[in-house]
């Protein structure tokens, strides 16, 4: 799946022009709780050009939409980290701000999990330690950051989930989005202590408690997404945790709790599933995943974060150090490989492939490329 922009008959659609600098629409790629997204061809002035993604405001825009823009991007220009998808520009178009983002040409985990599903096989164990000690990098960079005067910025991402991490077509990993990230940066707005944002699947227990949460928080996500990787099952789906959750009712929720986008399971009941998930849950869920591997998601996802592995980097080296156990090499190009491998399988049966977002198979046209 190449990013090189075809030529065409067809002109281009000019978005804006800053400095010399065309941006042309691509396609748009949909709404998110800050914005909307497209991809975009940049074309430099004096350099290569290049596909970014370009987040705008959409109308009517109100002063908590823009305000929560305007803080990502402080958050992001603070943010250099080869596993963290950069900022390149900001600015305002017609009275609205917008940002201009790097574009990870590949696919995000969702595409993957999707793939995997089809094909009715998970990825290896390597590729998932590879994905995760690369998020869990990044994380750690993003929890210790401080501003240019030292000072601790606090940063928890708060939304780690297949849809945030990115696998590019040579095997790097990419965090992006931190649009929900909670930081001690000085004027960042206080989100209602009520209401979740991001996605509630991939919540801690402590979040869904409505408490104060920190970087831990975003490791025991992590450990959601790794399990999910590997076996093909949400930790919460699993039968007898819905069924005693469903028991339990919403006496387990706060009831002021709200979720400021929809999810794919009520705020209630998704409360109530991660009230119930205890240990036992985690061991059963682990079934055929090798020994150090269920160790380290045993501890990821215990309910207490002082339990859990309590750094990024903690969490980084374990997974390297397994990576190395194995005996033979494993990264960018091993995992590059195997995605692209278990594309073409799944490809086989894209006749049935409903559920995949744009893009997931490989398309001569960019404008078929997956966000």
């Amino acid at each position: 799946m190449s990013i090189d922009r075809p030529e065409s008959s067809t002109p281009s659609r000019l978005l804006f022009c800053v400095d010399g600098t065309r941006y042309e629409l691509v396609r748009e790629l949909g709404r998110r709780s800050t914005g909307d997204v497209v991809l975009a061809w940049r074309r430099l002035a004096k350099g290569p050009a290049g596909c970014v993604l370009i987040k705008q405001l959409s109308r009517p825009a109100n002063a908590q939409q823009r305000l929560r823009l305007e803080q990502e991007v402080q958050l992001a220009y603070r943010l250099e980290h080869p596993g963290i998808a950069r900022v390149f520009h900001w600015g305002t178009r017609q009275g609205l701000p917008y940002v201009v983002m790097e574009y990870v040409e590949g696919r995000s985990l969702d595409s993957v999990l999707s793939v995997a599903a089809m094909r009715q096989r998970p990825l290896s164990e390597a590729f998932v330690c590879h994905v995760a000690s690369e998020v869990a990098d990044a994380l750690h960079y993003a929890h210790t950051r401080t501003d240019e005067q030292g000072q601790f910025l606090g940063i928890v991402h708060r939304d780690v989930s297949p849809e945030n991490i990115r696998v590019g077509v040579n095997g790097e990993v990419k965090l992006v989005d931190f649009g929900v990230a909670y930081s001690l940066l000085p004027g960042r707005e206080a989100t209602t202590a009520s209401v979740l944002r991001g996605d509630i699947a991939y919540a801690s227990p402590e979040r869904m408690r409505l408490e104060r949460v920190d970087h831990r928080s975003d490791l025991f996500s992590l450990g959601l997404v790794m399990l999910e990787l590997l076996t093909g099952r949400h930790l919460f789906d699993l039968e007898d945790v819905e069924q005693a959750a469903s028991a339990q009712g919403e006496g387990l929720v706060p009831p002021e709790l709200q979720c400021e986008e929809p999810s794919w399971v009520p705020v209630a009941q998704m409360a109530a599933r991660i009230a119930r998930v205890g240990p036992e849950d985690v061991a059963r869920a682990t079934q055929g995943i090798s020994e150090p591997l269920r160790s380290v998601l045993h501890r990821l996802l215990q309910r207490e974060p002082s339990g859990r592995y309590q750094t990024g980097l903690e969490l980084r080296d374990v997974l390297r150090s397994m990576l190395l156990v194995q005996g033979k090499p494993y990264g960018r190009p091993e995992a590059a490989r195997e995605v692209l491998i278990a594309v073409k399988e799944a490809e086989l049966l894209r006749e049935s492939a409903d559920v995949l977002e744009p893009g997931v198979f490989p398309e001569p046209a960019i404008g078929r490329l997956e966000h």
